[in-house]
Parts: C-alpha cells; sequence; structure tokens
C-alpha cells in the first residue's frame, strides 16, 4: 500500500483524451499537438509525484482511436503515438484498437491531503504553460459568473472549491435523452445551468471546467467512461 493512499476506489474512470480550449458551443485542441512515436510498453514520460502505477487489461466493443486507461496513461502494450500540448501535457496516446494491457498512475492522495494543497498565488505561481486552463470565452455569461462565486463562498481551499462544484451539479438529473442546444444558445454551460437543468457527462463536465476556471482552479475537459 502507498503510504498516504487510504482506500482504493471500487472502480476507476477511465480517461481517453484531454481538451483544453472552451469556445461557448464545444471543445478544441490547440491546431498543432507534439506527436511522439512509442514502441509498445515504452513510457511516453516518467511521471512524478504521488501517485502509484495501476495495471489494466481492457477489451472494448468499438475499435477505439485512443488508449483508455484510468488516472493518467502510462505505458499500453502495443505501439502508439503520444500527444501533447507542451511537454508534459497529455492530450491522448493515440492508437487504434480494441483489446490492450495497460499501466496508467493514478493519485495516491486522500482527502486531508488533497485538501492540504495550497491555492495559485505570489507564492505559489502557477506555471505560465498552464494559463491556457483558466482562459474562457466572453460567451460564459454574468449569472455563471455570479453561481461561481456563490459556490466558493467559504471554500478555503483549491480542493474544497472543486468539491463545492461537484456537490452544486449532483443536483441536475442524468438524462441521455437530451437533444442539440437551440440554434440562440450561445453559451452551452449557461444553458445547462439555469434552462436545460439535466443532461447527459458532456454537460456535466462542460459546466464543471466553466465554474472551476471562474474559481481559479486550471481545469480540462476530459473525456472517457
Amino acid at each position: 500500500p502507498f503510504l498516504g493512499y487510504d482506500q482504493p476506489p471500487l472502480g476507476h474512470p477511465l480517461r481517453g483524451a484531454t481538451f483544453s480550449d472552451y469556445d461557448g458551443l464545444g471543445w478544441n485542441n490547440p491546431a498543432k499537438l507534439e506527436l511522439t512515436r512509442h514502441e509498445a510498453e515504452e513510457a511516453w514520460a516518467e511521471l512524478s509525484g504521488p501517485r502509484r502505477p495501476l495495471l489494466q487489461s481492457v477489451n472494448l466493443e468499438f475499435t477505439s482511436g485512443v488508449i483508455y486507461a484510468a488516472g493518467e496513461p502510462q505505458a499500453p502494450s502495443i505501439a502508439y503515438v503520444a500527444q501533447e500540448r507542451f511537454p508534459g501535457d497529455l492530450v491522448a496516446l493515440a492508437v487504434r484498437t480494441r483489446s490492450y494491457t495497460v499501466v496508467s498512475q493514478i493519485p495516491a492522495l486522500n482527502a486531508a491531503e488533497l485538501d492540504a494543497l495550497p491555492a495559485w498565488g505570489p507564492g505559489n505561481p502557477l506555471l505560465p504553460e498552464y494559463a491556457i486552463y483558466l482562459a474562457l470565452p466572453a460567451t460564459v455569461t454574468p449569472r455563471t459568473r455570479d453561481l461561481a462565486a456563490q459556490l466558493m463562498a467559504g471554500a478555503a481551499t483549491p480542493y474544497a472549491a472543486a468539491n463545492a462544484i461537484e456537490e452544486y451539479l449532483r443536483q441536475y438529473p442524468y438524462d441521455l435523452e437530451i437533444g442539440a442546444p437551440p440554434e440562440d444558445v450561445t453559451d452551452v454551460a449557461d444553458y445547462f445551468l439555469f434552462d436545460l437543468k439535466r443532461g447527459y457527462c458532456d454537460y456535466y463536465a462542460t459546466a464543471f471546467v466553466v465554474l472551476a476556471r471562474l474559481a481559479g482552479l486550471p481545469t480540462r475537459f476530459v473525456t472517457g467512461f
């Protein structure tokens, strides 16, 4: 057992690709990504910090273009291409496959340790390249900004802020039968939070990222299962 890792969860979300750029209607990545080719079982990067390795065997019911894995995928059992926005910032491990094993690194921190992590500021500056994870378009509405401010009242740490956003979003019913937003919608997060008030994972994740960025938490949009 990893020191400080309290209890393994019953299951792990599987991460696919990550996205950085929100335009009010959807998610994209920079047009130019850094691509590096790697052999089977070769790690694309050495990942440091409080993590522990996890070996997974994945069998998909469809042919995927990326590796799905818990936490941060590191070394799959087949040759692949690592896509990065900048060195160390993974978009995805790209390869067409249906079955593979993969070693990934998952967080090894308990709630108390997460809550003790400091906020970004003069004494703990955010790396300049991570500023893209605070960027928001002009489509973000005043009522969305007001909601973020309300949720941050009393949240003393970044972890507390993230938990406050998650807890708030859990009040919305999960619904896979939602149609496309009306043509006059210019910001999906606003539409979900105040008009639709129900939805599926893309809506929740988009709203979370927008509220988190308004709270000063550098955040990415992540696809997966």
